[in-house]
């Protein structure tokens, strides 16, 4: 059963999971990863741009300045709710997406593998995940990728709609709608699964809060 975060003498931040908790974070968060890379069609070539541009060196940084910025459009609607257009304007959105989308990615990936790395550098036999304070706001940010992702998939549009979905779960309604000829009790328990989920990022991220509040 997962614990807390709570500080530490030393200025980090622990929490403990279980073996099955971690697992199942990194996984969600492996797919996610990988959900936004196929959506948007974010290659090595195109993230490494975005590191020329960050980069001391004035002669990369121009290169970057220069180079190609493609920016597709998201199609899934999670990715959609991760990368929402900046204006009602056509036009601009397309201009914003294409000068300032892939620097949202990349920021989104990082945290992502951010938290992946700070949870296997535990090992298998270990139940404590400690932070430091730049890896908990890579965290705070990746829990919320997370948490949108998975509410998308639970057709949770506000977190007061979170309440709804797990009481019609709990009357056994089917959460979200099975497709034709799948199998409901199968539809059920994925449901069941996606919202234990939805409940242990949740509390994952307010437990990671609380104790940054005072920093």
């Amino acid at each position: 059963m997962a614990h807390a975060f709570r500080p530490r003498a030393d200025g980090s931040f622990a929490c403990r999971l279980e073996g099955e908790e971690k697992a199942v974070i990194v996984q969600v968060a492996q797919e996610v990863s990988d959900l936004v890379r196929l959506d948007l069609a974010v290659t090595e070539d195109s993230l490494a741009v975005r590191r020329a541009a960050a980069s001391d060196d004035p002669l990369e940084r121009l290169e970057a300045q220069f180079a190609t910025h493609e920016a597709r459009e998201p199609g899934d609607p999670a990715v959609r709710r991760l990368f929402p257009e900046a204006s009602p304007d056509e036009a601009l959105a397309a201009e914003f997406r294409r000068f300032g989308q892939q620097d949202l990615v990349a920021i989104k990936l990082e945290d992502l593998a951010a938290l992946c790395e700070s949870i296997d550098r535990t090992g298998p036999g270990t139940t404590e995940v400690s932070l430091t304070e730049d890896e908990a706001m890579h965290w705070l940010r990746a829990l919320t990728t997370l948490r949108t992702v998975v509410a998308d998939r639970l057709g949770v549009e506000r977190d007061g709609d979170f309440e709804t979905v797990r009481m019609l779960q709990q009357i056994g309604e089917r959460v979200p709608e099975a497709a034709e000829g799948e199998d409901e009790s199968s539809e059920t328990a994925g449901g069941d699964v996606m919202i234990a989920i939805y409940e242990l990022l949740s509390w994952l991220q307010e437990s990671l809060i609380r104790v940054l509040e005072p920093f």
